[in-house]
């Protein structure tokens, strides 16, 4: 019975390891980032980057369940301008590149639920890309006054691999284009991928193109208030995780290494 014993915690301490509960509960601000929400096959390389809508609904019932409150960009930015404190347990709910999902599926369940989320376009593919919301999308999802936008560049461009003059343009162009079409300013801007997407020189020239705040993919749970040092982290929900899986994200900033 001993070895027995052995053997099954010798079995769950890879397990245990790989997910986070032996990590302490973070306190902060709670960051998720999404891309699709849809149906699609395993074995299609969008599949991690894919929630079901009957998978996305689960976790927004989760996140009210252990009290977290969705806020958007706005609360935000009065906190970090004011000092204010944000609500208890604040959560932002991002979603990157502005797939044409995001309208079809994401919007009826942020209605339905009367959630705030924000979302960075890749300029460029607005309307001229198959698979990306058009403008007029992008319009109603603002009208709603649960949608807000951010950049993530015109074209989904590596930063860090461009040169300083075109990095700008970027930068620039796609919070112009933003704010021609939605008629705001344009706050938020997300790296394309990740923290492989760009490097101290880059990020400096961020917040020069007018941007306040910054969303890497770096996971982790943001404490408050922001200081700017590094970037707003992110937990990232992957398809096909399970909702065990998705408590350690929301209370640990990660589920698994």
């Amino acid at each position: 019975m001993i070895w027995l014993g052995i053997a099954i915690l010798l079995l769950l301490l890879p397990a245990a390891w790989r997910w986070q509960f032996w990590r302490p509960v973070r306190k902060g601000l709670l960051v998720l980032m999404y891309h699709h929400i849809g149906h699609i096959a395993p074995a299609d390389g969008q599949f991690p980057f894919t929630v079901t809508p009957e998978r996305f609904e689960e976790q927004l019932q989760m996140l009210k369940k252990h009290g977290f409150t969705p806020i958007g960009l706005d609360e935000i930015q009065a906190a970090a301008r004011t000092g204010q404190k944000l609500p208890p347990k604040p959560v932002l709910l991002t979603f990157d590149d502005g797939h044409a999902d995001n309208y079809e599926n994401l919007f009826p369940l942020l209605k339905k639920h009367n959630v705030k989320a924000v979302i960075f376009l890749i300029t460029r593919y607005i309307g001229q890309e198959k698979g990306y919301m058009s403008w007029d999308q992008v319009r109603q999802m603002q009208q709603s006054g649960l949608v807000q936008f951010g950049s993530h560049t015109l074209d989904h461009a590596r930063l860090r691999k461009l040169p300083q003059d075109e990095i700008l343009r970027q930068l620039i162009q796609s919070k112009k284009e933003m704010e021609d079409h939605l008629g705001v300013p344009c706050l938020a801007f997300c790296y394309p991928f990740g923290s492989g997407g760009f490097d101290k020189r880059v990020r400096p020239l961020v917040f020069r193109a007018g941007y306040q705040f910054d969303f890497s993919t770096k996971p982790g749970i943001n404490p408050w208030p922001w200081k700017g040092k590094k970037t707003l982290l992110r937990a990232f929900p992957r398809g096909g995780e399970t909702l065990t899986d998705f408590y350690v994200q929301i209370t640990r900033g990660k589920s698994k290494f």
